[in-house]
């Protein structure tokens, strides 16, 4: 196959989903041949997902396919949020375009199952030009973090939470924005867990922040150091990937910041 051919070929491609309980969905399957990956790797990378059975529940179904032998084999079929959540740990820039079709099929399908509003019904209240403009502020910031641009970023945003535009978000979606960015900006991703680790003058700006939070905050060291792990679902700074250090500083500094009494920027301006 020629190269005009071979990128017709990818560029025809495109992402199917299923419907379960009129939800639609993703397999496990499509994921993998997709993204290029094996197929046992991506079910390795959702079994170690550390969330709530509940969670689990709801966006993970568990299904069996024939493989081309006739043998029964595992596959999951997954909700926006399950894919979301696994997609995280999926980087560069062709993820990162694959991750904007896949939120952009699951908003096309979505569309088609939403019931027209109807006059009279409750409508929710406009977020303020200064709420979205302090988010927009941060979802920047996230975007530089993870080197994408920010109309990959946005688009990520507005797919994850089911907006056509962030500018025109209601105080609810913008609750949920903050949400998602918030986890996009401190959890560590499971494949990247342990991985392109920190030397431990590269850990020092975080370790010394530690300190003086210890010093001049109500929790020890130990405590703190707890707290950060667990938000970044790592098991100790030993597992903290180089490109996550901002996010950790950003992180511990938020904290410093809410307990000696400043405004805590990122939770005001989702209000």
């Amino acid at each position: 196959m020629n190269k005009k051919s071979s990128k017709t070929s990818e560029v025809k491609r495109v992402v199917e989903l299923v419907m379960e309980n009129n939800q639609p969905m993703v397999s496990s399957l499509v994921v993998a041949e997709l993204f290029e990956k094996r197929h046992d790797n991506v079910l390795q990378s959702i079994n170690d997902l550390e969330i709530p059975d509940d969670f689990n529940a709801l966006n993970f179904q568990g299904v069996k396919y024939t493989d081309a032998k006739g043998e029964k084999r595992p596959s999951f079929n997954m909700t926006r949020d399950g894919f979301s959540l696994l997609a995280m740990g999926f980087t560069g820039k062709k993820a990162m375009e694959w991750k904007i079709k896949f939120l952009e099929a699951f908003n096309a399908m979505e569309a088609k199952l939403t019931i027209p509003p109807v006059e009279g019904k409750i409508q929710y209240k406009k977020s303020t030009p200064e709420a979205v403009k302090s988010f927009e502020g941060v979802a920047r910031y996230w975007c530089f973090l993870e080197g994408i641009s920010w109309e990959q970023g946005k688009r990520q945003i507005e797919g994850a939470i089911r907006v056509s535009d962030i500018y025109e978000m209601d105080a609810l979606a913008m609750s949920g924005a903050w949400t998602y960015l918030r986890m996009c900006m401190r959890i560590v991703p499971p494949k990247m867990r342990g991985k392109d680790i920190c030397s431990k003058e590269e850990l020092s700006p975080v370790n010394g922040l530690l300190d003086y939070w210890a010093y001049c905050g109500q929790s020890t060291r130990d405590e703190l150091l707890a707290n950060l792990c667990g938000d970044m679902c790592i098991d100790s700074l030993e597992d903290l990937p180089k490109s996550y250090v901002p996010h950790a500083v950003s992180f511990v500094w938020e904290g410093i910041n809410h307990e000696s009494g400043k405004m805590n920027a990122l939770k005001e301006a989702s209000h």
